[in-house]
């Protein structure tokens, strides 16, 4: 029965520290929403690269237009427009 106590309170304490894990997650999920929409800029351009662009202006733009349009701050615009 001592045991049978024991193994009670173990296992609370067990399952509250699990409880707050799930809401660090659920915050660091949340966070992770909010800048996903401007750090896929970058591959998003990979994938319409065709490799013709030496200077990769083509690259850069198609990155401040999709940082644009997601609400971002452009970073290549003094580069393009010097």
């Amino acid at each position: 029965m001592i045991f049978s106590a024991v193994a009670l309170v173990a296992f609370s304490f067990a399952g509250m520290a699990n409880e707050i894990e799930e809401k660090k997650v659920e915050e660091i999920n949340k966070n992770a929403e909010t800048t996903i929409g401007c750090d896929h800029c970058y591959d998003y351009a990979d994938s319409l690269d065709d490799g013709t662009d030496r200077t990769n202006k083509k690259w850069m733009r198609n990155v401040d237009n999709c940082k644009v349009a997601n609400g971002c701050e452009a970073v290549f615009t003094e580069l393009l427009n010097p």
